[in-house]
């Protein structure tokens, strides 16, 4: 599959003015944990939602880490314009992590260590019905004064992610799935829409 995407022109899709969306392409898995990183820290401290990098940080590594070696190593990262695009998003002190990449595959059995790493840390995460190009893997994180709250309390606030999974995957009705966190006995579920 190939994208016709221009991802430097979909990083910012509402403009500089919305202060609760932050995008950062990875270009190559070589250098991508610290660009990552970095883009997380600054996004977070700017955002005034500091308190939550301890959490954030390892989850962007392995979504991450994941979206190289599963989706575009897979195909080869010279066959798509956007190989990695990493997303943060902001409603109050809730953040959202979505890591986009252009592969249709899912999370997988193989990589369940790592997202086991995932469903402890985060409130919920997931991931969306592939588009055209691509789909993403998600995790949400409550703001400390919140504490942690359940899968269907962050699922309600995850309005602006549909319209990020809309521009960088090219799904006209976008989907979020959430994560089981008993699927890495049996391998992942089928993809089913939550919400409308």
């Amino acid at each position: 599959m190939t994208t016709t995407a221009d991802p430097t022109a979909l990083l910012d899709p509402w403009g500089a003015a919305t202060a609760g969306t932050a995008s950062q392409l990875l270009e190559s898995a070589a250098d991508s944990e610290q660009v990552a990183w970095e883009f997380v820290l600054t996004t977070l401290e700017r955002w005034g939602c500091r308190a939550l990098a301890p959490r954030v940080l390892p989850v962007t590594a392995e979504l991450v880490a994941n979206a190289f070696a599963h989706a575009v190593e897979a195909d080869g990262a010279g066959a798509y314009p956007c190989p990695v695009v990493l997303c943060l998003l902001r409603s109050g002190s809730d953040v959202v992590c979505a890591v986009f990449d252009p592969a249709e595959t899912l999370p997988r059995r193989t990589a369940a260590r790592g997202l086991r790493r995932v469903d402890t840390v985060a409130d919920a995460w997931g991931w969306t019905a592939p588009g055209p190009d691509g789909k993403a893997v998600w995790a949400a994180f409550s703001g400390p004064e919140a504490g942690r709250r359940s899968a269907a309390a962050v699922m309600a606030t995850l309005d602006p992610l549909l319209v990020q999974i809309e521009v960088f995957t090219g799904s006209a009705i976008p989907q979020l799935v959430l994560a089981d966190p008993s699927w890495g006995v049996e391998g992942p579920p089928e993809p089913a829409p939550l919400g409308d």
